[in-house]
């Protein structure tokens, strides 16, 4: 393998690794504000690596789907 594959592989690898920190920070930021805001309508979904990564990187479908299965699991 010659040095230039190497560092294509690196700067890709790189590259997904930034933009899953991205997301993942969106989704710790959405779900913190979703709780803050929650506390008024006595909703809140549990703020964690798993939900805020989901959330991070699903968007709007993904928030849905972490509320869903918060609702269905703790009742």
């Amino acid at each position: 393998m010659t040095c230039y594959k190497v560092k294509g592989l690196y700067n890709i690898h790189m590259k997904i690794m930034g933009w899953l920190i991205k997301r993942f920070i969106i989704g710790v930021f959405a779900l913190y504000l979703f709780n803050i805001v929650g506390v008024y309508f006595s909703v809140s979904v549990p703020l964690n690596y798993i939900t805020s990564f989901i959330t991070g990187t699903l968007g709007i479908p993904g928030f849905i789907l972490v509320y869903v299965l918060t609702k269905i699991v703790l009742i």
